[in-house]
């Protein structure tokens, strides 16, 4: 597998803008139009132009890899996997052995979801809840361990325990804003948080504790207007349970932080209405 971090000339943690730069830089030199310039008048012109084609291509496959945060993280996982098999003895066989370790087991976690076996890494993961203060960054390095547990989010977001993955979601944003280790992924982050929240949820919560789930989301501040789009959906929740005076101030406060967001001016007057009646 090529290591497309080496054919760009940078490391693991580079930003998508250090991606971008990273590729253009490589370009310049690579470029078969430059190459054929610099090579025409040389006997070796038309190889070396081949060369400079297939080096080109390479640096498109790279780019188109690596400035997607989707594609970019499942190469990063491969790359892992990869690392990972090359250990030479039954490392998954040697984590199992040890069910009271901890660390051994947010080893075993992080094994599993690197070689897809997702059930097995959600069962570990549920059944070292047992030993205590079970935290993956207390026993791993700390971006591993978020990356970790943001598999585990999407895993049990796939087998609808949504709830589940809206805990893992808030820790996690918690422990972004406090130091950033996705960065350039936080986006994809926030869009899956919000997602989760305003159209999965209300399929599983009564309106009561969807009312507070959507208080506790917008208090993450993830953004100003992710903030915003939970106090509206709050908001709508609250008129429809006939809590006027409550929906009038989760919309004051939505409008605060957003005010051109779109259905705010319909939810009012929706508002004034109830009141008046």
């Amino acid at each position: 597998m090529e290591n497309y971090y080496d054919v760009l000339g940078i490391g693991p943690e580079a930003s998508t803008s250090q991606v971008k730069s990273a590729f253009r830089r490589q370009a310049k030199k690579h470029h078969p139009d430059i190459s054929a310039a610099r090579d025409s008048s040389s006997a070796g012109g038309s190889s070396s132009n081949r060369a400079a084609e297939a080096a080109m291509r390479l640096l498109l496959e790279a780019y188109r890899m690596l400035a997607d945060p989707e594609r970019r993280r499942a190469y990063d996982r491969s790359m892992r996997r990869r690392a990972a098999e090359e250990g030479g003895f039954d490392y998954r066989v040697f984590l199992k052995a040890r069910p009271d370790d901890p660390q051994s087991q947010a080893r075993l976690i992080v094994f599993d979801l690197l070689h897809e076996l997702e059930d097995e890494a959600l069962e570990v993961y549920e059944r070292s809840k047992s030993l205590g203060d079970f935290r993956l960054e207390r026993w791993l390095e700390r971006g591993e361990a978020m990356d970790a547990e943001l598999c585990l989010a999407e895993e049990y977001e796939k087998r609808e325990r949504w709830l589940k993955a809206y805990n893992i979601y808030r820790r996690l944003i918690g422990m972004e804003k406090e130091r950033p280790w996705f960065r350039y992924f936080f986006d994809v982050v926030a869009l899956k948080f919000r997602t989760l929240v305003l159209l999965k949820l209300p399929r599983m919560l009564d309106e009561e504790d969807f009312v507070d789930r959507l208080e506790e989301a917008a208090s993450l501040e993830v953004s100003r207007r992710d903030s915003a789009q939970f106090l509206r959906k709050k908001a709508e929740v609250q008129l429809r349970r006939g809590e006027t005076a409550e929906a009038v101030e989760s919309l004051r406060r939505a409008s605060n932080l957003e005010p051109r967001l779109a259905g705010l001016s319909a939810l009012r007057r929706k508002a004034e209405l109830q009141m008046g009646t």
